[in-house]
């Protein structure tokens, strides 16, 4: 293969990775994972008794699902509930989800809602004490609001790592590939690149 023609194919291959565009989608959900230790971007609801942010290992539970920090809610007799409001687009299909664990105790009740429709609602529900992952696909307005309400006299139900992103993408969860990143990788390979064309024209 000639110098040119390699060093062309080169250039072609880091402007389809410059260029590749992000299969990642935006959480909408501010706060999703309550990393901030606390319920900042949530309007709390109710009966928000034995409600709190914890890390950590807390009652039946050994840590967070994502992150550090997750909620562990035990209002007695009465449901208490977090709610947020979130921008989208009208007409657009979004996967609602988060992650709960619970241990069955008797009596409680977790719901999650969405623009105050219930999606879920479980008596003395029970995880087995493990995190389980619950989604749903809507359809956005433009504004909608997620709910969660909860309650647990005995003891507590734990949520965590709450999202909403457009269906087809994943969270940006974790580590996202960077535009620097790429153009790292073109530089290697333009940099290689040019080192073969030393060697073949010696």
């Amino acid at each position: 293969m000639r110098p040119k023609t390699l060093l062309v194919l080169v250039a072609m291959v880091v402007a389809l990775l410059v260029s590749a565009p992000q299969t990642f989608a935006q959480n909408l959900v501010q706060n999703g994972s309550f990393e901030t230790g606390d319920f900042t971007d949530w309007t709390t609801t109710g009966n928000f008794e034995f409600t709190q942010v914890v890390s950590g290992a807390f009652s039946s539970f050994t840590g967070a699902q994502d992150g550090n920090w997750y909620v562990t809610a035990g209002p007695v007799g009465d449901l208490g509930g977090i709610s947020q409001t979130i921008s989208d687009t009208a007409g657009a299909q979004y996967v609602f989800s988060f992650y709960m664990n619970a241990v069955g105790d008797d009596p409680s009740e977790f719901q999650a809602l969405w623009n105050g429709t219930p999606l879920l609602d479980l008596s003395d529900p029970n995880t087995g004490g493990v995190w389980t992952l619950e989604s749903f696909t809507e359809t956005g307005t433009g504004s909608d609001t997620i709910s969660f309400n909860f309650r647990d006299d005995p003891a507590y139900i734990a949520l965590d790592n709450v999202s909403v992103v457009q269906a087809g993408g994943t969270t940006t969860t974790g580590t996202t590939p960077e535009p620097s990143s790429f153009i790292l990788m073109g530089s290697g390979v333009l940099a290689l690149g040019g080192a073969i064309r030393r060697k073949l024209a010696r």
